[in-house]
């Protein structure tokens, strides 16, 4: 090309480059938008769905999803299939996903996916009650929380740490991450895993032997949850209700609570019935179980024990003790001995091998029970001095000085944050009534400027009335005299003969236009202003002879003053001044009339005056 200069072709290349890099940024961003709706899709199904409707739905948005170009959306989707294949009792599959997670390429360059598949990872070896390698998988999980910052990975690493040390009857550091937990989680605000964390130290409390507080910090939960589910539709969170629900049920049998120990035992059973599947089913089963023969109902803890009975065979899960040791209690009740004591020794063995104190406890204390009561006192006191030294250990750490001052800091924590929730709505509510009394203070300002000018108009109507009046007064005398003055020049006239000077309306032609104009506009005025006629104007003024020509009234007198021509050589100048009196002081006029009237009287006296000064 023809002058074009290899700067100029280079510098053409670079914006097509840049051109196209934009265009490629821009799908690239299109693409992960696409890519994260599918993932939200998929835990939104989650929500509402059950969770096999829920696999099937997700499974399908992660086959049809562009894995090497969405290597994070991916790694999410593996780890939400994982939690849905536990959920179902496949753990073989969920294993798989979380392997298939740790060798993929999201894992390497997403911190997120690393929290997450720490603590999935160190859930599943607490499940199977190996609690030191849950304990460094969830430090790992804990640490990534630390570099990144984030307030809700802090708080939920916490609560894992401490479930762990409370499984491995770490009390005091227990009690210490719930109380650094709930405060994140409290001024966060989100009451789904506030509720977790309290339900937590209600649990911590029950093995601890303190059920007043543990039943408080259950019911506590309770409130965070319902308050959680009833803006939001999520099975997640009635899943963990129903735990929470065996929760109440036990520790109110424990109080004595028996209505209400009732009422949650129903809880239970709904949720057991429309909601829960795999390893939460099987917690509602033994939740169930335990209810119902702590309260002696043996037949309906049958029932439940048979379908527990089907997850003996299964080694995905590490209550094979507790399940043991139910249909123990039911087998002795049944007056099967040897069955007992051989479902019992079942229990301790599997116990054995776990950390679980509390639980050892109880299998030893029962098991001491069943072997005084069938003639082995030898077994039976062997049993009991285990169930002592649990239970020692257990007293200790129970008023161990440490347990209570953490457990004081928690509630001082816990009465700090509610005052100071209580200051801030007191503040609001200040500012409400602040806002109030300055509406009302601008209101009263208003109101007090529209009276102030209300009355100042009042005022001036009223001033302007007066003044009116004073001159309407003014007319009326006017009229008064002028009167007199026509009755006295009458009599004079008739006493002496007529010899004096021309009136001053005789010597000028421009005077008798003037009385002409002045007339019109009196005429028109009243009948303006009273909807009547110049006769009713000569009958009310007396000023005009009124008389009855073929039956019709006439105003003869009157009507010589509404022209020119007609206009007697003598005019009565005194009529018409003393009729613009008349209208003045009689009628309602507005301001322009009135000037009008005024101006021609002013006029007519003027003439009048200096004619009169001039014969003199």
């Amino acid at each position: 090309m023809k002058g074009f200069s290899t700067t100029s072709l280079s510098m053409f290349l670079l914006c097509i480059y840049c051109l196209s890099a934009a265009a490629n940024v821009t799908v690239t961003k299109e693409i992960n938008s696409d890519a994260n709706v599918v993932l939200e899709q998929c835990k939104t199904r989650i929500k509402q769905v059950s969770p096999k409707t829920s696999l099937s739905f997700c499974h399908q948005q992660f086959t049809a999803l562009d894995k090497e170009n969405h290597p994070i959306t991916a790694a999410k989707l593996q780890l939400t299939l994982y939690d849905l294949y536990l959920e179902l009792g496949n753990a073989a599959a969920a294993e798989q996903q979380l392997i298939s997670v740790k060798n993929s390429a999201g894992f390497k360059q997403n911190a997120e996916i690393q929290y997450l598949w720490f603590r999935k990872s160190a859930a599943e070896k607490l499940y199977k009650k190996d609690y030191v390698e849950a304990r460094d998988l969830f430090e790992n999980a804990f640490n990534i929380a630390q570099t990144a910052q984030s307030d809700l990975w802090l708080a939920k690493s916490y609560n894992d740490l401490a479930l762990t040390e409370q499984y491995l009857n770490h009390y005091a550091k227990a009690l210490s991450y719930y109380q650094k937990s709930l405060a994140i989680k409290e001024a966060i605000g989100n009451d789904f895993y506030t509720a977790i964390t309290l339900n937590n130290l209600g649990l911590i409390y029950k093995k601890l032997e303190k059920y007043t507080e543990s039943q408080r910090y259950f019911e506590l939960s309770l409130e965070h949850y319902l308050r959680y589910t009833s803006g939001n539709a999520d099975i997640d969170a009635i899943s963990y209700m129903s735990h929470l629900y065996g929760n109440l049920a036990e520790i109110y049998n424990i109080n004595n609570e028996f209505n209400k120990k009732h009422f949650y035992s129903d809880k239970v059973i709904s949720a057991y019935n429309d909601n829960l599947t795999g390893n939460d089913k099987l917690s509602a089963l033994i939740n169930l179980a335990t209810i119902h023969i702590n309260a002696n109902e043996f037949v309906p803890a049958q029932a439940v024990a048979e379908s527990l009975s089907m997850y003996l065979p299964r080694q995905d899960h590490s209550f094979h003790d507790v399940i043991y040791y139910l249909k123990a209690q039911i087998a002795n009740h049944q007056k099967d001995v040897t069955q007992a004591i051989t479902l019992i020794e079942s229990a301790m063995d599997y116990s054995d091998a776990k950390q679980d104190s509390l639980q050892k406890m109880s299998i030893y204390q029962y098991a001491s029970e069943l072997y005084y009561d069938n003639g082995r006192p030898y077994e039976s006191l062997v049993y009991l001095k285990r169930y002592q030294v649990l239970h020692e250990a257990l007293l200790e750490k129970k008023y161990n000085e440490n347990i209570k001052v953490i457990q004081s800091d928690i509630e001082n924590e816990r009465v700090q944050r509610a005052l100071a929730e209580e200051q801030i709505i007191n503040q609001q509510k200040s500012q409400e009534i602040d806002k109030l009394l300055n509406l009302i203070l601008g209101i009263t300002s208003i109101s007090l400027l529209i009276g102030f000018v209300v009355s100042f108009y009042i005022y001036r109507k009223r001033k302007a009335q007066q003044h009116l009046m004073t001159i309407i007064e003014s007319h009326k005398q006017q009229l008064f005299l002028l009167s007199n003055d026509d009755s006295a020049d009458q009599e004079e006239n008739e006493q002496q003969p007529d010899t004096s000077p021309q009136s001053p309306s005789e010597l000028t032609a421009s005077f008798a236009e003037l009385l002409v104009t002045t007339m019109l506009d009196c005429i028109n005025i009243w009948e303006k202003s009273t909807k009547t006629n110049k006769v009713e104007l000569a009958d009310r003024s007396q000023i005009w002879t009124i008389s009855i020509d073929s039956g019709r009234l006439r105003t003869r007198s009157l009507d010589k003053y509404l022209h020119v021509k007609k206009l007697p050589d003598n005019p009565r100048w005194r009529n018409v001044v003393k009729t613009c009196h008349f209208i003045l002081s009689e009628c309602n006029l507005s301001n322009d009339d009135r000037t009008l009237l005024t101006s021609h009287l002013d006029r007519i006296m003027q003439v009048i005056k200096s004619e009169s000064l001039g014969a003199t």
